[in-house]
């Protein structure tokens, strides 16, 4: 679903449509896009009979980066998948901290942002048309697939959730294990 509608009763009634989707066997899961309300997201997911099994949600500062949103996923098994990652995020990303962090690691900032939030288990959405950059994300993902540990500890990860500006680091989920692609 690309977002709630305009009223929670809505939202219910085009969510109960496609869970028949998934009862004909016409599709295997559900999700939502462009839901920032938790309070909205957590109605859903407890009156819906077949659960969200994605969020997915633009990953930038004016939502605090989804912290609640992202903690209930995770506590629920609902996978957050970001879009708009790197758009929103360039100011951090140009930083010299972050392309030092990059060079170090043998990656583009671009490419190190997609490991942290993949090392927060999340999946960030690749919207690039370009060749090139869509190799170097794939690489990457490739990496952290292979168990590669780009980020070398919790340190590394919160330093980065620091420059980014994510609100209650104690809260980042997965810190000190291999997120699950």
């Amino acid at each position: 679903m690309h977002g709630p509608m305009s009223t929670h009763e809505d939202t219910m009634k085009v969510w109960r449509v496609f869970e028949s989707f998934v009862d004909d066997g016409r599709v295997r899961n559900l999700g939502i896009s462009n839901c920032y309300d938790l309070g909205e997201f957590k109605r859903i997911f407890e009156e819906a009979r077949i659960k969200p099994a994605v969020l997915q949600n633009r990953f930038y500062d004016q939502s605090t980066f989804d912290v609640e949103l992202r903690q209930f996923c995770a506590e629920h098994g609902v996978k957050y998948q970001s879009f708009w990652t790197l758009t929103a995020n360039r100011n951090a990303l140009a930083t010299p901290e972050v392309r030092d962090m990059s060079i170090s690691k043998g990656l583009s900032p671009q490419t190190l942002m997609y490991a942290f939030m993949m090392r927060l288990g999340h999946t960030p959405l690749d919207g690039t048309t370009d060749l090139g950059h869509m190799e170097e994300d794939v690489a990457v993902m490739g990496r952290v697939q292979q168990g590669d540990q780009i980020f070398s500890d919790d340190d590394e990860v919160r330093r980065m959730a620091e420059i980014l500006g994510l609100p209650e680091l104690d809260k980042l989920p997965n810190l000190g294990s291999s997120p699950d692609l």
